[in-house]
């Protein structure tokens, strides 16, 4: 099932009128757009700009992430398995992420990525993790981002949790309340994500 705003809302407004009020700001951001599921052969370069982007901010990300383009060319298994290892790091990546993408260009054949669309989220999660560089929260945002697949929430996400303590005034402890709660969001877990992000990134200054 693809994401759907309105049944999303109105799934909220009968199950969490919290999270209701939180979605219906969110779609009336001028600057949101629902994420749209990529084809395949895109699957690779979304994993190589999540690698790019850990633990830098989004403007280093982004000079990178360009200098790795003009450099590459195109970002595909086959360009990084071609590419110098060297001149790759010198656009400013860490010897580890080089390390990382290269290897992951050798295996990519082994990851099953025409079958995602037919496999379930934690199917792809498990496929996605035996890359190396990529953890569970990667997957994850792969699911939300790449795949645009609409029922999945990262509870190793920071600014998540953050935005879920701060809209329902919970505390970390709660753990049976905030996994109840994040249940209840079910089947639309991803725009609940989108929405909490939102709502903590608006939030005024206390």
């Amino acid at each position: 099932m693809p994401i759907n705003t309105r049944e999303a809302l109105s799934y909220f407004k009968d199950n969490d009128p919290v999270m209701y009020g939180l979605l219906l700001t969110l779609t009336k951001s001028p600057t949101f757009t629902l994420p749209k599921a990529r084809s395949s052969d895109e699957y690779f370069t979304s994993i190589v700009n999540s690698i790019i982007s850990q633990q830098i901010s989004v403007r280093a990300a982004h000079s990178i992430r360009s200098r790795v383009y003009d450099y590459l060319g195109e970002v595909t298994p086959k360009s990084v398995m071609k590419a110098n290892m060297n001149k790759l790091k010198a656009c400013g990546l860490s010897a580890q992420k080089t390390k990382y993408i290269a290897h992951n260009a050798e295996i990519w054949h082994t990851i099953p990525t025409n079958d995602f669309f037919s496999m379930g989220d934690e199917e792809i999660i498990s496929e996605l993790t035996k890359l190396y560089g990529i953890g569970r929260w990667t997957a994850e945002m792969f699911l939300m981002t790449s795949m645009a697949r609409p029922d999945v929430f990262s509870y190793g996400d920071l600014g998540l949790m953050q935005g879920l303590y701060q809209s329902y005034n919970y505390k970390p402890h709660y753990k049976r309340k905030i996994r109840d709660t994040v249940d209840n969001w079910s089947p639309h877990r991803t725009l609940a994500s989108f929405s909490l992000w939102h709502a903590k990134d608006n939030n005024p200054a206390l």
